[in-house]
């Protein structure tokens, strides 16, 4: 029986032929914006930040990710609301939430501070706290920003001080489903 020379060629197509037109696709010119992009207000950062080690603390050694709300100020009612917010998407993700700490980023005094224990409060007017705000923008951080810190304690992702809840809990519980990392 005599075989056909195109079998091979044929059948290396249809195994590698996926991979090749996918990585035309993407590494091309037409790029990543024909991709369907996922709803919300999140931006993920350029390069991600690494938090200092002394502001690791009990999240990183648990492997667990950080909602953080940043901001150039003292805590007042937006602040308050902000921290709450935070609170209440931790609170959302039912048994994972032991996987989530939450910290607050400010400058300023302590009035007006959530009388929360397990709020980690960070002051970005100190050593290594300022290091922090320049590398995440002063500026960007103004009037307050969410953040959110993977297990290995790096700022990834970027949301407005208004951000929706149920954006930030999809966006936690697909990272949670993705991860392996944490309790």
């Amino acid at each position: 029986m005599k075989h056909n020379r195109l079998t091979p060629w044929l059948v290396a197509f249809v195994v590698f032929g996926p991979f090749g037109i996918a990585m035309l696709l993407y590494y091309t010119p037409w790029g990543r914006a024909w991709l369907p992009q996922l709803p919300g207000q999140r931006e993920l950062l350029a390069s991600p930040v690494a938090l200092p080690d002394e502001w690791r603390g009990d999240a990183a050694a648990e492997g667990r990710w950080l909602l953080i709300y940043a901001r150039m100020g003292t805590c007042e009612q937006r602040c308050a609301e902000a921290v709450d917010r935070l609170s209440r998407v931790r609170q959302a993700l039912n048994r994972d939430q032991d996987r989530v700490a939450r910290a607050l980023w400010l400058t300023g005094s302590d009035a007006g501070l959530p009388a929360d224990p397990e709020l980690a409060v960070r002051r970005l007017d100190e050593a290594p706290g300022s290091g922090m705000a320049e590398a995440l923008g002063v500026a960007s951080i103004g009037d307050g920003r969410v953040y959110l810190a993977d297990p290995r304690g790096s700022v990834i992702l970027s949301y407005p001080p208004d951000v929706e809840q149920k954006e930030l809990l999809r966006d936690l519980k697909r990272l949670l489903t993705g991860s392996g990392t944490g309790a």
